[in-house]
């Protein structure tokens, strides 16, 4: 007889939450003018970071980091964006010490590049990376899956996956698109704890910027094309059909569907790079 293993409580939790049913229209995001170049730092206590409200990181040097990785990781900064080293110790009241630390680290993990006498800049979505990142997920996160479904403890899954995509239709019927990129990272992450099969995660590439990059770009969060919006209901739309080859339990089925999604972003990227709109933020796009 099979043990089932229970499903995380914060996953069950979360999501059989009411749904909010209001909604606005997402704010574009803009960047922080005091990072850039060619805009003049601003220095108003309002825009300073307070050390007191962060999380107490180790140092000042991880503080600067985390900022600049969400801001990266988000695409508030644009990939090709130079940053300031003085307006960054301007907004953070230290030296610029801490700063170059932040930036070796970023550098280290291909989200800044460094040019000597030119400066950093905020990397350009490496194509060639991405495409490594998304085969090896495909492969990696196809198998759990399908182990999973071989364990039977997929069909324990079905009220909390239909909850789950409830929550994706509802965000983008109320254009919280913002939203999206969290829930999807849901509904692939409960895979992996539901079979204990969470370390498996840490070489999908999870962690990995341009790939981080490319899945919010594939998402439209970021972009202004008319498009934007049909690429996360696409998405959603192939999360339903995952879900419905469980619940009919055809295997066949749902292994063509996880291998259909992952690859989606293939098409996506492929079609933007068409766009002059994003010609200057990928590279490697041959």
């Amino acid at each position: 007889m099979k043990t089932m293993t229970p499903v995380p409580p914060s996953f069950i939790d979360s999501y059989f939450q009411p749904i909010a049913v209001s909604g606005q229209p997402a704010a574009e995001m803009s960047g922080n003018s005091s990072l850039r170049e060619d805009l003049p730092p601003q220095s108003s206590e309002a825009e300073r970071v307070s050390l007191a409200e962060a999380t107490q990181p180790a140092s000042l040097a991880d503080t600067v980091y985390h900022y600049l990785w969400e801001k990266i990781a988000t695409l508030e900064l644009k990939p090709g964006t130079k940053l300031s080293e003085a307006g960054l110790a301007r907004k953070f009241n230290c030296s610029r010490i801490p700063v170059r630390e932040a930036v070796k680290r970023l550098k280290d993990q291909g989200a800044l590049d460094v040019f000597p006498q030119r400066g950093s800049f905020v990397s350009l979505i490496d194509l060639r990376q991405v495409e490594q990142v998304r085969y090896l997920r495909e492969v990696l996160e196809t198998h759990v899956v399908l182990e999973d479904y071989d364990r039977g403890l997929l069909d324990t899954l079905l009220p909390v996956l239909d909850a789950m995509i409830r929550r994706q239709e509802e965000s983008i019927r109320f254009n919280r698109l913002e939203e999206i990129t969290t829930l999807d990272q849901d509904f692939h992450d409960i895979f992996y704890h539901v079979g204990q099969r969470e370390f498996v995660q840490y070489h999908t590439g999870r962690y990995d910027i341009h790939y981080i990059r490319a899945r919010r770009f594939a998402l439209g969060i970021e972009r202004s094309d008319k498009d934007s919006a049909d690429d996360s209901r696409n998405i959603v739309l192939q999360h339903v059909d995952i879900v419905d080859a469980i619940r009919r339990h055809d295997r066949d089925r749902l292994a063509g569907d996880l291998v259909n999604h992952f690859r989606n972003i293939n098409r996506t990227l492929r079609e933007g790079i068409e766009e002059d709109e994003f010609d200057t933020i990928f590279t490697n796009r041959e």
